[in-house]
């Protein structure tokens, strides 16, 4: 069964990064960006989706809850080792039952499938040529295909497929420069709109129970003049959205992230263990590039769904400011 799902997967990195794809207008692009945007944030929505890259695929499956108290999502997965995610609005908790440890952290808004798009639609506009393209099939579902080229090398690009009526994404495609698949996220079964019982919204796991840990990231938003660190030469098109002071497990580290809208990095800043020095080194996995490297007496550390070069050169461009809220 794997064997067969892999080989569809494969099938899917054939297809032609603007295959019968036309250029829209600013207008019906920005149109078609926001419904994808809107929907995998306001509907219900549950299913199982696969996620493939490399020669790795995993199998989860997600229920979302919207309603006037707030924003909901529960994701499991089916493969491999157990791991389950909820959200509660902004609050994140990640469950490793394997090890009995829970994890809480602050949603950063980073893309997670089917929110593939941000509210970002003039920042994406801007970075990326929107494509119609023709209408396909996914999940039984028949869904609009959405091509966003890069108008630069800083970035991937991206195929969507988005459901017809209700715009949700249902596929997900990340293509390199040399149009090679490097990230494949698809839903295999789906339920759109509909009601959402509370209890799939529940974690499995009790944090609490005897002999599970529970890990709480201490995170505290800081004015730009608190921070000591800065990126000079960020890759053109990306801006700083958010800017953290992280403690974990009592450990003090810079947290800063940028997007183009589509993409985000994130580039963190802590200090060296004493009588130690960080290799210089660069890896991916899937669509993230992750670069370190030692600055100083700290190692800086850039990673996102981004081209080695543009990782590279987040990484390299962190200083300290040369005064309070400088840039």
């Amino acid at each position: 069964m794997k064997a067969l799902l892999a080989a569809l997967l494969l099938g899917l990195g054939a297809i032609p990064l603007a295959s019968a794809a036309d250029a829209t207008s600013p207008a019906e692009g920005m149109r078609l960006l926001r419904q994808m945007a809107n929907a995998a944030r306001q509907l219900n929505y549950s299913g199982t989706f696969v996620y493939r890259h490399g020669a790795q695929i995993e199998t989860s499956r997600i229920w979302h809850l919207t309603d006037a108290s707030g924003d909901y999502e529960r994701l499991e997965t089916l493969d491999g080792p157990r791991r389950e995610v909820v959200r509660s609005n902004e609050e994140v908790t990640c469950f490793y039952p394997g090890s009995k440890t829970a994890k809480v952290e602050q949603w950063n808004s980073s893309r997670r499938f089917p929110g593939v798009v941000s509210e970002q639609l003039a920042a994406i506009v801007a970075s990326y040529t929107v494509r119609k393209g023709a209408i396909d099939r996914v999940a039984g579902y028949d869904c609009q295909i959405a091509t966003l080229e890069p108008r630069d090398t800083l970035r991937y690009g991206h195929v969507f497929c988005a459901e017809l009526k209700s715009g949700l994404p249902l596929r997900a495609r990340t293509v390199n420069e040399r149009n090679e698949t490097v990230e494949l996220f698809a839903f295999t079964q789906v339920d759109i709109g509909g009601e959402i019982p509370r209890e799939k919204l529940r974690p499995s796991y009790d944090p609490l129970a005897p002999g599970w840990k529970l890990e709480r990231s201490a995170l505290s938003q800081n004015a730009e003049s608190d921070m000591r660190w800065t990126v000079l030469n960020r890759p053109a098109g990306f801006r700083k959205v958010l800017e953290l002071k992280r403690t974990i497990q009592g450990k003090s580290a810079a947290q800063i992230v940028f997007s183009d809208g589509l993409a985000a990095v994130s580039v963190f800043i802590e200090p060296a263990v004493v009588g130690t020095r960080a290799a210089q080194e660069l890896t991916h996995q899937g669509a993230i590039s992750i670069f370190i490297r030692p600055q100083a007496d700290y190692v800086v550390t850039a990673l996102g769904e981004a081209p080695a070069a543009t990782i590279m050169q987040f990484g390299n461009s962190v200083m300290l400011r040369s005064k309070p809220g400088s840039r």
